[in-house]
């Protein structure tokens, strides 16, 4: 047992490095220029819920985009990270 060990909730395994790539290829995929790319990526992020809270800055910034779908895809991606954060509390 390490010395962080004991804080760990039980049960919990850490993120394999497969879904932190699919993480970090669907956050370049939100500054794509094409509204399309960036619309999937913040429907396919927001269905990870918390375990994409560090795409949060970026879909922040997509709030404003100028696609109105892509508006509401990072809203919605954002509400289902921090209601799934709020939950795990």
């Amino acid at each position: 047992m390490g010395l962080f060990d004991m804080f760990k909730k039980p049960g919990a395994t850490p993120p394999s490095p497969g879904r932190d790539e699919e993480l970090s290829a669907l956050v370049a995929s939100l500054r794509d220029a094409d509204p399309k790319v960036r619309l999937d990526a913040c429907v396919r992020i927001g269905a990870m819920k918390a375990r994409a809270a560090s795409a949060r800055p970026v879909l922040e910034e997509l709030i404003v985009d100028p696609d109105g779908d892509v508006c509401l895809a990072a809203a919605e991606a954002m509400s289902a990270i921090l209601r799934a954060i709020e939950t795990k509390r």
